[in-house]
C-alpha cells in the first residue's frame, strides 16, 4: 500500500448508500462524491432521494430502496452495476426510531425496528456480496448507534435493533474477510438530523439529552460522513470488525457545567 493516498481517495469506487435522502445518508453521499466515488442513492422517500441525486449528477443516481425488501435490493444492485459498475462500498444507513416506555413496547414495535435496522442490514450485505467479490473486495459500513452499545430509556426496540446490527457487522467481518470485504459499524451519539429532532426523541425527555458532549456541540451529519468516508478508503484496509463511537466524547464520562476546584 502506498504511503500517500491517491487523490481523490475514492476515485474509481462505486458506492451504494441507503437512506440517503436526508440526514447522515445525504451527507455521506455528498462526501463520497466529493472524494471521487460514484454513488447510488437509495431511499423510500423518492422526492428527497431524487433531489439529492440530481444535485450530484453525473456522479450520482437514485434508486427506490426499501431496505427490508429483498427484491428492492436486487433491483438496486442491478441498477448500480448497469449505471456505474460493480459496487465496492456499501453504507447501510437507513433506519427508523420508535419510542415508548418499556412496559408498553409491543412485539410489533420490535418487528418494525428489526425489519429496517437489522434485517435491512443483513439482506443488504447479502445482496452486495457477489458484485463485491467480483470487484476483488470492498468496504461495508453499518450505521449503528451509541444506542446499540448502551441502554436508553424509552428506546428498547431501537436499542435492541441497533445492538443486533452491531453483531451482524462483527459476524460478517469474520466471515467475509476471506473475500477482502471489510465490515465495520459506527455508533453516533446525537446528530443534528431530522430523526434526532423527531417525535421519537422528543418523547424520551432525557434529562441530559440537551447537554452538549465534552467537545461542546452536537454533531453535524458531515462529522459522521467523514468517518464513513475514511472507512471506505483503501487506507483503512486493515480495519474490519470494529465498532467506532463518534459522540464528541460523551461516553468518556460526564463534564460538569460548573468549574470544579481541585481539592
Amino acid at each position: 500500500m502506498s504511503d500517500v493516498a491517491p487523490y481523490p481517495p475514492l476515485e474509481g469506487k462505486v458506492a451504494i448508500v441507503s437512506g440517503a435522502g436526508r440526514g447522515i445518508g445525504e451527507a455521506t453521499a455528498r462526501r463520497l462524491v466529493a472524494d471521487g466515488a460514484q454513488v447510488v442513492i437509495g431511499d423510500v422517500r423518492d422526492d428527497l432521494g431524487r433531489s439529492v441525486a440530481e444535485g450530484l449528477v453525473p456522479r450520482a443516481a437514485y434508486v427506490h430502496l426499501d431496505v427490508a425488501n429483498q427484491d428492492d435490493w436486487c433491483r438496486a444492485i442491478e441498477f448500480t452495476r448497469a449505471t456505474f459498475g460493480d459496487p465496492s462500498i456499501l453504507v447501510c444507513n437507513a433506519g427508523i426510531m420508535l419510542s415508548s416506555p418499556f412496559e408498553k413496547t409491543t412485539p410489533d414495535d420490535f418487528r418494525r425496528a428489526f425489519e429496517t435496522n437489522a434485517i435491512g442490514v443483513l439482506v443488504g450485505i447479502q445482496a452486495v456480496l457477489d458484485p463485491m467479490r467480483a470487484n476483488g473486495g470492498g468496504s461495508v459500513v453499518i450505521l449503528s448507534s451509541v444506542a446499540g452499545l448502551v441502554g436508553i430509556e424509552g428506546l428498547a426496540a431501537y436499542c435492541a435493533s441497533k445492538a443486533a446490527n452491531t453483531m451482524i457487522a462483527r459476524c460478517a467481518a469474520i466471515e467475509l474477510s476471506q473475500y477482502n470485504i471489510r465490515v465495520n459499524s459506527i455508533h453516533p451519539g446525537k446528530v443534528d438530523t431530522p430523526m434526532s429532532s423527531g417525535a421519537a426523541v422528543a418523547a424520551i425527555g432525557s434529562a441530559n439529552a440537551s447537554e452538549p458532549p465534552p467537545v461542546g456541540r452536537i454533531a453535524e451529519p458531515a462529522d459522521v460522513a467523514a468517518l464513513i468516508a475514511f472507512l471506505a478508503r483503501d487506507d483503512a484496509a486493515y480495519i474490519t470488525g470494529g465498532q467506532y463511537v463518534i459522540d464528541g466524547g460523551r461516553q468518556a464520562g460526564y463534564k460538569y457545567s460548573k468549574t470544579v476546584t481541585p481539592v
